[in-house]
């Protein structure tokens, strides 16, 4: 698994560009030692700085491209983790992404048209199709889970804002400036590609 360092700098390939207190919600570590990470970074190149946020440089993708192999060496050669995501392209993930498109459009006289949320009963027919697709995704990717806790934090966040959402709060489902349901999918699909060591589907 990655030390605090390199947890740090991996954070910075999920949320482009972030505060230690950001990026501390993201991996789960103490902000004092993102704090103490991102110094070390920005002194080796790994990351730059700028008005108290942070974004990854070309030196800190190449660091963490040889930082990959050792730290998820054995999990890339596990069959159940390769099953697992095997299910999660094909399955869950592609369902997230329709429901997203359900969410931010609706069907009108046959053509899709930016949805005015004008129909609470179908923002929450959505919303509880998602509930139901995390339901699923949980047992999906419990191999990966069991493996890296931060998958489970992943969840978790991804959980947090469905309840959000059906408390009325609905830019969690898709919203960018807050932790909503896409958002956080979007961080934790980058972060297990990054841990099986595949390339994000067209």
């Amino acid at each position: 698994m990655l030390d605090p360092y390199e947890l740090t700098v991996h954070t910075l390939t999920l949320r482009q560009l972030g505060s230690a207190e950001q990026l501390g919600e993201i991996n789960g570590l103490p902000v004092t030692d993102v704090e103490t990470a991102l110094e070390k970074a920005v002194v080796e190149g790994a990351v730059i700085s700028a008005r108290g946020s942070y974004m990854i440089t070309p030196a800190g993708r190449e660091f963490l491209d040889g930082v990959y192999p050792r730290a998820f060496g054995a999990l890339r050669s596990n069959p159940a983790i390769t099953d697992a995501m095997d299910s999660f392209e094909t399955g869950v993930n592609k369902q997230v992404l329709a429901l997203t498109t359900d969410w931010q459009t609706i069907e009108v006289d046959g053509e899709r048209v930016p949805n005015d949320h004008g129909d609470p009963d179908y923002d929450a027919k959505i919303i509880n199709k998602l509930g139901r697709v995390h339901e699923k995704t949980d047992k999906v990717l419990r191999p990966l889970a069991d493996a890296d806790p931060l998958v489970d934090r992943f969840l978790d966040r991804i959980g947090a804002a469905l309840t959000r959402a059906e408390g009325g709060e609905t830019d969690y489902v898709s919203g960018v400036r807050v932790d909503s349901v896409h958002t956080v999918w979007f961080q934790m699909h980058e972060h297990i590609l990054r841990l099986t060591g595949r390339e994000r589907p067209e």
